[in-house]
């Protein structure tokens, strides 16, 4: 029965550090985004050319929102990171379908504030309250 506990005990243990380890945003890496969520309200950029996606840096980050290109600056630590309001900027461009561009207005908007790392089903997800982005 002991042995039982103990292996059952280290296992759990395992499992935690393995999760803790998976908060950690991995930099340079391509993240595509799969979908939004604002206040509850699923947003995807399916009739975009190319998925969504974004890349962070040590402190700054690039991407592309569905129909234009966007950077910006973050600080960020293992289980949150910071877009400051002022930080973000991107190109101009006109796109169709509209369901794009909404789509993009709604992500880019909302990209600001502080943001809870974390995983749902080995997916990563950022969280500031107001909009949960998903990645695949």
């Amino acid at each position: 029965m002991f042995f039982l506990y103990f292996f059952t005990a280290c296992s759990s243990n395992a499992d935690e550090a393995n999760g803790q380890e998976n908060l950690i945003l991995k930099e340079n890496q391509i993240l595509n985004i799969e979908k939004i969520s604002i206040n509850g309200k699923i947003y995807d950029a399916k009739s975009a050319e190319s998925k969504p996606n974004i890349n962070f840096g040590a402190d700054k980050f690039y991407g592309y929102s569905g129909c234009n290109r966007f950077f910006g600056s973050y600080q960020k630590n293992s289980k949150s990171m910071s877009i400051e309001d002022q930080s973000v900027a991107s190109t101009q461009m006109l796109c169709h379908p509209l369901e794009v561009m909404e789509f993009e207005h709604l992500f880019l908007t909302n990209l600001q504030g502080n943001f809870k790392i974390s995983y749902e089903n080995d997916k990563l997800i950022l969280d500031n309250g107001t909009m949960k982005i998903f990645f695949e």
